[in-house]
């Protein structure tokens, strides 16, 4: 048995089925980094809004601040970083969009998307049986 699920980025529908169902609601682990990344910024917005927060920021303003007048030196050398190549990064692109394509066909042919099992689609897993038998 599989059961549909929207992605929470990308919005590409996929199936799960029981065995591999965790409650996702990403497709990959590039929309579920994406995903956590915008919700960490809105709670960042949230908090900034309160007074601890802009106490906060305040604090933190005057000690930069103080930093800068104290002539502060860096404590610590730039990472430096190689630069990629032009057409290394199109053709990066390319395979992401290949990838995404094969799982969107993959996922309609009623298969898993993560262990590829095959399966009916249902609208929600039956219960297992736990526990005591409800009776009337």
């Amino acid at each position: 048995m599989l059961i549909e699920v929207r992605c929470g980025r990308c919005g590409l529908v996929f199936l799960v089925c029981r065995r591999c169902w965790r409650g996702q609601i990403y497709c990959s682990e590039e929309c579920r980094a994406e995903g956590m990344r915008r919700n960490h910024r809105e709670a960042e917005r949230r908090y900034r809004q309160t007074d601890k927060g802009k106490k906060a920021h305040r604090e933190g303003e005057n000690r930069r601040r103080h930093r800068l007048i104290t002539g502060g030196e860096k404590k610590m050398d730039d990472a430096s970083s190689t630069p990629s190549f032009l057409w290394c990064m199109g053709l990066i692109v390319f395979a992401r969009l290949v990838v995404m394509h094969c799982r969107a066909w993959f996922d309609k042919t009623g298969r898993c998307h993560f262990c590829g099992s095959l399966g009916k689609v249902v609208e929600v897993f039956p219960r297992r049986g736990y526990g005591p038998v409800q009776r009337e």
